[in-house]
């Protein structure tokens, strides 16, 4: 039962672990890398850290930077994020912090070295990370590297002395490991943004092929009125028009069709999107003109047989 119990326990603590971890993941795109002062300079906190029972120690050739100062709560923030990560993936390993002016350069860089035990990369702690770490120092024109080192892993961070605030935000493209939540994301948006092109461009190509179909398919009122009975298709050939129209409206007719006619049916004009009147040419098996008729447009034949009714 004890042992039950322990493992319990482990398991809560491992799941509580992870939910920070996600919780932190979800809010990465949102949450600003706050450099608000830390209220203690990098040396107390190494020496708090210590007091607390992390094998620490610190080693300086130089003085920090101004404390208060923009450099100074950057490298505050990359020290605390260190030894808070070599805390929880190298428990007992001996860690190093030391402090060191730049000869070449106006400014200071700060390494924090784990000590054997630390196998495991450090990922993210309380929603920030080595990502967003990197993109404060880079902000101020500094020089950020995290990796491996030796048996354990170390984090160098170089910020100049007059380094000047500045909005920071996590890097714009995580890596793979860190932000799986917000890749998946930016998947799904850019799968939507894929379809919906793919709609407009659809929908585009239906809409210009049904403008082409039917501005190809009218015969003037005045052509129509100049057709003669009797005459032949090859005489006609160039006055009508080098397409019919496809979707005929046949059931608004006035009349029937001749019988075995070969009926073609032509728009009165090219408006779209709209109904408009249709001619009717029906030619015999000699490809004459036996018959022609105007079709009236929607709404119209019901109104006209009314008329003639009320004539009669």
């Amino acid at each position: 039962h004890r042992t039950a119990a322990a493992d319990l326990r482990a398991a809560a603590a491992d799941a509580t672990d992870r939910l920070h971890r996600i919780i932190g993941v979800l809010r990465e795109e949102n949450e600003p890398l706050s450099l608000t002062p830390p209220g203690e300079t990098v040396e107390q906190l190494v020496a708090r850290a210590a007091e607390s029972g992390l094998p620490v120690r610190w080693e300086t050739v130089h003085s920090p930077p101004e404390p208060g100062g923009v450099a100074e709560r950057v490298l505050y923030r990359v020290v605390r994020e260190a030894l808070t990560n070599a805390a929880r993936h190298a428990p007992g390993a001996e860690v190093t912090v030391a402090a060191a002016k730049e000869r070449e350069a106006d400014g200071t860089t700060v390494t924090v070295t784990s000590g054997r035990g630390s196998s495991v990369t450090p990922t993210r702690s309380g929603g920030t990370g080595l990502q967003s770490l990197r993109a404060a120092v880079t902000a101020v024109d500094g020089d950020f590297e995290a990796g491996p080192y030796g048996d354990g892993f170390r984090v160098r961070a170089y910020v100049p002395e007059q380094a000047v605030a500045t909005t920071v935000r996590p890097t714009p493209t995580p890596a793979p490991h860190t932000a799986p939540f917000t890749q998946a994301r930016r998947r799904i948006a850019l799968a939507l943004v894929g379809a919906a092109g793919a709609g407009v461009v659809l929908v585009g190509g239906g809409f210009a092929w049904y403008a082409y179909t039917e501005t190809h398919s009218v015969l003037s009122p005045a052509a129509y009125a100049e057709l003669r009975l009797g005459a032949s298709a090859h005489d006609l050939a160039h006055v009508l028009p080098d397409r019919t129209v496809r979707d005929a409206p046949v059931e608004r007719a006035p009349v029937p069709p001749p019988k075995d006619g070969d009926c073609r049916y032509y728009r009165a004009s090219g408006e779209l999107l709209v109904s408009v009147d249709h001619f009717r040419l029906c030619f015999d098996d000699d490809e004459r003109l036996v018959a022609k008729d105007v079709i009236p447009r929607a709404g119209l034949s019901q109104r006209r047989s009314a008329d003639e009714e009320f004539v009669r």
